[in-house]
């Protein structure tokens, strides 16, 4: 669940910069970047002070994304913990709760996060900056107060609704109280933890996220196999690790800013602009969360943990692979569009993208047969047929962080809503049919159907700004490929073969693949090293080095 929910907030999510040249929009039409002495330099000493800044955006994106790369596999490692002390039931019953904190807490906190970023860029001005973080941070607090308090009241009715006649009222609601301080202290803890990248503190940030996951571990550890208190000693250890974290970037903040400092004209046009950003972070939410929920109406308890298993096994591994590729490729598409066969290259980056994406979700799909088992008890054994159906789903998903480039070149990010509602659309209508006929499988393949709708109607609308001529049949040809060497390995190879070999199988094959697409570009690489020995493999070709040459007349955009 985490990791998808990382993905939608990826396609909002702010990433400072320290100068107004390069600012950063977010799913609302771009600005334009008001003059400033920079503009006033030679175009090579612009070229310079853009390149610094982009290696500076490279350096930092990279750093939160080892972060990320981190958190991801650790949440995989921890999954035999998770399966040894609950049942498929019982993990159902945390999945719910904690997708029903997170949807609250984008609700009330996330748009305002991203817009106390925009403000944070206005006025360089130490108080009006105090004045904005202040404002932002305590409207959130207040807001949050406001909406759990009444919940908190109707704890008991709220659990049932959400656990079933699984667990007691009383235990159900004893576990929404859980959930909701939890949410109480992560929408501030996020909100400081924004603040944090702002300030370019992407060393102290992941210091600080890697000591919670060391404490978060130990807690789990203690709560789940010592005390075996079952989710709440999971929604324990959350509450307890999230609320540290808050206090720990508390005393930061004040350190930072000061006195509070609020100002109610200030929250107005916060709340105005952040307004389409909290509908549109809404929409991509329920695009990829909303299936957990239709499982609990329309099927089982047991069906919601062991999708919600998958799920989390499957986007942990999507993280692995396209984390480290978003955060270079987020900012490398502006110095791209700057090169006069920037199509080209476009269509060669989408070519390997499909191609090294492609390999490693087949690896992936294939190897978790032989290897789940060792790592969960018998009864999670179905969730193995789900993560290949969902790791497909993320490979479609992924695709639209190429498709929605002329969006982004264009500053004409509003193409990208329309796919937003759509993929809400198509996932619940779905659902509701698919679920009570095929269960946890038809969510699945719902989800499928999903991302190819939400991709395909990103690629419909951007084309509309600017086509970059893909190769179509060629990778088409690639993904045929790559389903019809899962199907056979999986289902003519594997049930004869030892899980050893399996294993083997599957690593043997992704090596065929990745030598007959990327064979030849590593060939033709080194021959070039060996020709030209002194240069660096990272070299631009003398023939490139006019294409880095920056337009004039062109202000500067950074966006995510």
């Amino acid at each position: 669940m985490d990791g998808c929910i990382a993905y939608h907030r990826s396609r909002q999510d702010v990433t400072p910069h320290s100068d107004a040249t390069f600012t950063v929009a977010s799913s609302c039409e771009h600005l334009r970047v008001r003059p400033n002495s920079a503009d006033m330099l030679l175009p090579a000493a612009r070229h310079d002070e853009g390149m610094m800044k982009a290696n500076e955006f490279v350096k930092h994106s990279t750093i939160y994304g080892i972060g990320q790369v981190l958190t991801r596999l650790a949440s995989v490692l921890l999954l035999p913990l998770y399966t040894a002390a609950l049942t498929p039931e019982q993990y159902g019953i945390t999945a719910i709760l904690n997708l029903g904190g997170a949807l609250l807490a984008l609700l009330l906190a996330d748009g305002v996060a991203n817009t106390i970023v925009r403000f944070h860029f206005d006025d360089e001005d130490s108080v009006q900056l105090d004045r904005v973080w202040w404002t932002g941070l305590a409207y959130i607090t207040v807001a949050t107060i406001i909406t759990t308090g009444p919940m908190l009241l109707f704890r008991d009715q709220l659990g049932v609704m959400a656990c079933g006649d699984f667990i007691s009222a009383s235990e159900a609601g004893y576990l929404v109280v859980l959930a909701l301080l939890k949410t109480w202290f992560g929408t501030i803890q996020n909100l400081l933890s924004v603040y944090l990248r702002v300030q370019k503190r992407s060393m102290l940030f992941v210091s600080i996220a890697m000591c919670r996951l060391l404490i978060s571990i130990g807690l789990n550890v203690y709560f789940l196999l010592s005390l075996k208190m079952g989710p709440a000693g999971l929604l324990l250890s959350a509450l307890i690790v999230t609320a540290l974290n808050a206090i720990v970037l508390m005393g930061i903040f004040l350190a930072e800013r000061g006195r509070c400092r609020f100002d109610g004209a200030l929250l107005t046009g916060m709340l105005r602009y952040g307004a389409p950003l909290i509908l549109s972070g809404l929409a991509l939410m329920l695009m990829h969360e909303a299936d957990r929920y239709l499982l609990r109406l329309y099927g089982t308890m047991q069906q919601v943990g062991l999708y919600s298993f998958a799920h989390r096994i499957g986007f942990a591994v999507h993280a692995l692979c396209l984390v480290p590729f978003i955060s270079v490729w987020q900012v490398s598409i502006f110095d791209i569009a700057r090169q006069p066969d920037s199509n080209a290259t476009f269509r060669r980056a989408f070519d390997w993208f499909v191609s090294g994406m492609g390999i490693l979700y087949l690896g992936a799909s294939l190897t978790v047969h032989p290897v789940l088992p060792w790592l969960t008890p018998e009864s999670y054994g179905a969730a193995a047929e789900l993560i290949p159906v969902i790791l497909l789903g993320c490979f479609i998903f992924g695709l639209s962080f190429h498709f929605d480039v002329p969006a982004l070149l264009a500053r004409r990010t509003l193409l990208v809503i329309p796919a937003s509602i759509a993929g809400v659309i198509v996932n619940v209508s779905g659902n509701i049919l698919l679920i009570p006929l095929m269960g946890a499988r038809g969510a699945a393949w719902m989800g499928v159907l999903t991302y190819a709708a939400f991709s395909g109607i990103i690629l419909a609308y951007c084309r509309r700004a600017v086509v970059i001529p893909y190769r179509w049949g060629l990778n088409a040809l690639k993904l045929a490929g790559f389903c019809g060497t899962y199907v056979t390995a999986r289902f003519f190879c594997f049930p004869t073969m030892a899980p050893v070999a399996q294993i083997a199988l599957s690593v043997a094959l992704c090596c065929m693949w990745a030598v007959t697409l990327f064979g030849r570009d590593a060939i033709a690489w080194w021959v070039a090293r060996r020709q030209s020995p002194v240069r660096d493999a990272f070299t631009i070709p003398d023939r490139d080095i006019q294409s880095l040459a920056p337009v004039a007349s062109e202000p500067e955009y950074v966006s995510v």
